[in-house]
């Protein structure tokens, strides 16, 4: 299915990506989170494939990486924050890393003779948010976008850095952010949940027989 999309014409691949962010934007959770997965998976492939990645990279990753800022901005769509994060942090990433050996931006109009795909990401990305949050400062913003393209930053703290700027927004400033850390909520239920099943192990009779693993 992935190396099909490789051998249609440009302008349905076009088409094809432009409804795998349809789906990202949509309102209804589950399209949204399938929108999320099938980006994700997109990535992944197009990293694993030489002869198509620099190609993508120059006509879509840009968009793509504004297109996962305008989601995830957007209060509507909060349970989505872990797969953000993760797209945001895979893209970011690539540019950083040197992955991406195409120019995003045109050399004929670049800002500077040493311009990079890294110095431009971070200038872009940087005016975008300034235009789009005008509550936010310049010092702010470069704080945020520099954080982003750490490399150093796994995706645990790459979220919180995330989070972070969200709720330093007037949109999010007085909302219930609960969904934002939503992940973390469940892995804490999961891990009470074990702490009890574990004590109720030690005294015996307390497990009904089908609360008991087999394979201990």
């Amino acid at each position: 299915c992935f190396a099909a999309l490789f051998n249609i014409p440009p302008e349905h691949q076009k088409l094809v990506v432009d409804s795998v962010v349809w789906a990202m934007k949509h309102t209804e959770r589950n399209i949204a989170d399938t929108g999320l997965e099938i980006l994700q998976e997109l990535l992944t492939n197009v990293g694993k494939t030489p002869n198509v990645a620099q190609g993508f990279y120059q006509q879509y990753l840009l968009t793509l990486i504004q297109d996962v800022f305008a989601v995830m901005t957007d209060r509507l769509h909060k349970s989505g924050f872990r797969m953000h994060a993760s797209l945001l942090r895979t893209m970011f990433h690539l540019v950083q890393m040197n992955q991406v050996t195409v120019p995003l931006f045109d050399p004929a109009t670049a800002s500077s003779p040493g311009q990079t795909n890294a110095l431009f990401v971070k200038e872009h990305i940087s005016t975008l948010l300034l235009t789009s949050f005008p509550n936010l400062t310049r010092t702010q913003v470069i704080k945020f976008v520099e954080g982003m393209m750490d490399v150093n930053m796994d995706l645990p703290t790459f979220k919180s850095h995330l989070r972070d700027f969200l709720i330093q927004l007037k949109e999010f400033s007085v909302e219930d952010n609960s969904g934002l850390f939503s992940e973390e909520a469940e892995q804490e239920a999961r891990q009470r949940e074990e702490m009890i099943r574990q004590q109720r192990s030690a005294v015996p009779g307390m497990l009904k027989p089908s609360e008991i693993d087999n394979d201990l």
